[in-house]
C-alpha cells in the first residue's frame, strides 16, 4: 500500500489503523513525500512533510519492519507505485528510507563532520549584534541558552518569552543572573503558536538580530495511543511557533536563527512520536531557510544532564 500526500494529522490516523488491524500484520505501508528531506544540500520545499518523515521514524522504531518512508524531488515525474513505479523497486533494497533524485536512489548513512559544538562557537558560530529572541526563555534550557548567549557571545539585550512570562517559576533568579552579566532583559507573555502574538512580539522588537526557537512540550505515547490533538499539541508550540518565527522574520537581517531540535526526530524515538514530528519539522524548517539564503540551524539534542 502506498500513503502519499496527506498532512501529519492523516498519516497518523493511517498508522494508527495500520498498526491496529490484523489484516495488514504481514504487510509494509509505504510513506510517500515530496521534497521533505534535503539530499545533498538541496533546500527542503515541503516542511511539513519533515513532521511526517519524524512520526513515521517513530513508528518504524515501535514496529520494525512495518514502514518505508520515501521522498521523490518535487519536479521529478516520479510514477509512485504500479508496474513500473518507484515503491516496488526501493521496497526491494530492504531499506526503511530512501529518497530518489535524478533517476537514482540515496539512503542515510552516519558520517564524520568536523566542527566545534556550541560552546566552541561551532553550530551558532554566526551570531552578531543585536537583539537576542529566546522563546522557552524562561525554561530550563532556554536559561542555559540565554546565558549562553550573554556570557560567551556578548549579547547585550536578550527578549525571554515563554507562555507565563513573569509568572514562570524562578524568572526572577533568572533575569537577575543576566543582568549581573551585564545584559538588559525583557519576559514577555507569548503563545508562540499564535501568528498574531508572534507577529506582535517581534514588532516590538527593534534591533533583532539573533532568534532561538527552544519553546516545546511532550506528550509521550506510543503511536497506536496517539491522536490527532494529542499531535497537534505538541506541533502548536515548537513546529507552528517556528514556522511563525520564519515568517514574520524574513525581511530582517538576522544574524542566526537557531531551533531547538531533538534526536528524537532523526532516530524516531520509540514512544515519542508526536516529539519527533515536531523536531523533523524543525529540521525541515532549517534546511529550507537555508537555501533561501537565510540563517538557520537545528540542533538535534540527545539527552540534557538537567532535569526538565
Amino acid at each position: 500500500m502506498v500513503l502519499s500526500g496527506v498532512d501529519v494529522v492523516g498519516v497518523l490516523e493511517v498508522l494508527r489503523l495500520w498498526v491496529g488491524d490484523e489484516r495488514f500484520g504481514g504487510s509494509r505501508l509505504v510513506v510517500v513525500t515530496r521534497g521533505a528531506v534535503s539530499v545533498g544540500g538541496e533546500g527542503v520545499e515541503d516542511v511539513g512533510g519533515g513532521a511526517v518523515w519524524g512520526l513515521v521514524r517513530s513508528a518504524q522504531s515501535e514496529h520494525p519492519g512495518r514502514f518505508v518512508l520515501v521522498d521523490v524531488g518535487v519536479d521529478e515525474g516520479v510514477v509512485v507505485g504500479g508496474v513500473g513505479g518507484v515503491v516496488p523497486d526501493v521496497v526491494g533494497l530492504g531499506e526503511s528510507e530512501v529518497a530518489v533524485r535524478g533517476g537514482r536512489v540515496w539512503v542515510p548513512r552516519l558520517v564524520g563532520v568536523s566542527g566545534g559544538g556550541v560552546g566552541g562557537g561551532g553550530v551558532v558560530a554566526g551570531v552578531g549584534g543585536g537583539v537576542a529572541l529566546v522563546t522557552g526563555g524562561t525554561g530550563l534550557l532556554g536559561g542555559l541558552v540565554a546565558r549562553h548567549l550573554v556570557s560567551v557571545y556578548g549579547v547585550g539585550e536578550v527578549v525571554l518569552v515563554s507562555r507565563r512570562g513573569w509568572g514562570a517559576p524562578g524568572v526572577g533568579g533568572l533575569v537577575g543572573e543576566l543582568e549581573g552579566l551585564g545584559a538588559r532583559v525583557r519576559v514577555v507573555a507569548c503563545d508562540v503558536g499564535d501568528r498574531g502574538a508572534v507577529a506582535e512580539l517581534v514588532g516590538s522588537i527593534e534591533g533583532l538580530g539573533v532568534v532561538v526557537h527552544a519553546a516545546g512540550v511532550v506528550d509521550d505515547g506510543v503511536v497506536g495511543s496517539l491522536d490527532g490533538g494529542r499531535l497537534v499539541g505538541v506541533l502548536g508550540p515548537k513546529a507552528l511557533g517556528a514556522w511563525y518565527l520564519h515568517e514574520v522574520t524574513c525581511g530582517l537581517d538576522l544574524s542566526a536563527f537557531v531551533l531547538f531540535s531533538s534526536a528524537a526526530g532523526v532516530l524516531g524515538n520509540a514512544g515519542q512520536g508526536s516529539y519527533a514530528a515536531a523536531n523533523g519539522f524543525l529540521d525541515a524548517l532549517a534546511a529550507h531557510r537555508r537555501a533561501r539564503g537565510l540563517p538557520g540551524v537545528s540542533i538535534a539534542w540527545g539527552f540534557w544532564e538537567e532535569r526538565s
